[in-house]
């Protein structure tokens, strides 16, 4: 077929080369395949898959760095400038204004302060809040643990190698007694 026939035809030279773009376009983006009914289905090929990965990844990494470059910035400054003072119950600020490393430095004092009993745990922090007794600041407290956890640790480590060396010496004493033992008899077979 040529031109002026395909243009009798009422396909004009431009409606024809679109055609042949869109049909290798989709030639190249999907692909076709048949399911257990033999229905036809088609599909995004890889390469359409690859593409749109590529495209993915690259919105992805200029998304990250606009946003390394412009936000985390301003969180930094938001964050450093905020005012950490409590408030009243109906939201209005009371005492005086606090950065956010004054607040962090302050609630970890208060923390590190707080009466705890014996295993750490505040009053409301208890369980048990009945049997509950004040063994100290929590700061102490969590230090004596810390330090009976360390000790009773190499203690039972330095029992198990004494434990190792006493059993090895009774084994070879034992055998030393039988061997000297099984020395010293006499066996004589008379007839």
């Amino acid at each position: 077929m040529d031109i002026k026939t395909l243009e009798a035809l009422g396909v004009s030279a431009t409606d024809l080369s679109d055609r042949i773009v869109d049909q290798a376009v989709h030639a190249l983006l999907y692909s076709t395949g048949y399911g257990e009914d033999d229905e036809e289905s088609t599909q995004a090929s890889r390469f359409k898959q690859q593409i749109e990965k590529r495209v993915k990844d690259a919105v992805d990494q200029k998304i990250d760095a606009m946003f390394a470059e412009h936000v985390l910035p301003r969180v930094g400054e938001i964050i450093e400038s905020a005012d950490m003072r409590k408030t009243s119950h109906y939201g209005e600020p009371k005492g005086e204004p606090m950065t956010f490393k004054e607040y962090i430095a302050s609630r970890a004092e208060v923390y590190m302060s707080e009466k705890v009993d014996y295993h750490g745990q505040s009053k409301d922090e208890s369980k048990d809040s009945y049997n509950w007794r004040e063994s100290g600041p929590r700061l102490t407290v969590l230090m004596k643990l810390y330090i009976k956890d360390t000790l009773e640790k190499s203690a039972k480590s330095a029992i198990n190698d004494v434990n190792k060396v006493i059993a090895k010496n009774i084994e070879q004493a034992a055998k030393d007694a039988i061997t000297s033992c099984a020395a010293s008899l006499k066996v004589a077979a008379t007839l």
